[in-house]
């Protein structure tokens, strides 16, 4: 006489809300996990820079990202100044003071500022002149809030090789980082 014994299968209890899921369940994108854990790191930790630097490593890694940095977007609309990067390989990474012009593709800027959206991602042809500052297929652009007429406009600002198409909710996740970080940009310390 053969008998067969199965092992009972456990559930998962996610500790976000102790909601009981199936081994196959999934609980969200991994884009969205990194923005509102790094979110969450931005918000709490002292080390604002760590904190940040974490959430752009995290994002570069969800996104397969070459290069992944929060800036400003000039009040002309005309560059794009870095403050924090993370850059895939033996990138430098940390504090940034990067310039990048945005003419090549200022139009799409403007639109986008003017829509509800919270994300862009702008095609970079090989041909453009923006391709010699930005080696990459695509610019994705996400933004904290919408900017006031002739004020600058908090970014992250990600080049991705190849077409990527943001989950659901996860502009709006990436955007809740990218405001937590300006309200608490001022405490980097250099």
């Amino acid at each position: 006489m053969l008998c067969k014994v199965q092992a009972p299968r456990l559930p998962f209890v996610t500790w976000q809300f102790d909601e009981t899921l199936e081994k196959d369940d999934y609980v969200g994108d991994p884009v969205s996990e990194a923005a509102i854990t790094g979110a969450a790191l931005v918000r709490h930790l002292d080390d604002v820079r760590f904190a940040s630097l974490r959430a752009l490593r995290q994002l570069l890694r969800a996104l397969d990202a070459e290069r992944i940095a929060i800036g400003c977007i000039t009040p002309d609309r005309q560059r794009l100044q870095e403050e924090l990067v993370w850059v895939s390989g033996f990138g430098r990474c940390g504090e940034s003071e990067r310039v990048l012009s945005c003419v090549a593709f200022e139009d799409e800027i403007r639109d986008w500022l003017a829509s509800s959206d919270d994300a862009v991602s702008i095609g970079i042809d090989v041909r453009s002149p923006a391709w010699h500052e930005l080696p990459c297929d695509q610019l994705l652009l996400v933004r904290a809030t919408r900017p006031a007429q002739g004020e600058a406009c908090m970014v992250l600002a990600a080049q991705l090789r190849g077409g990527v198409r943001l989950p659901e909710g996860a502009a709006h996740a990436i955007s809740m980082l990218v405001g937590e970080y300006a309200s608490r940009r001022t405490l980097i310390r250099p």
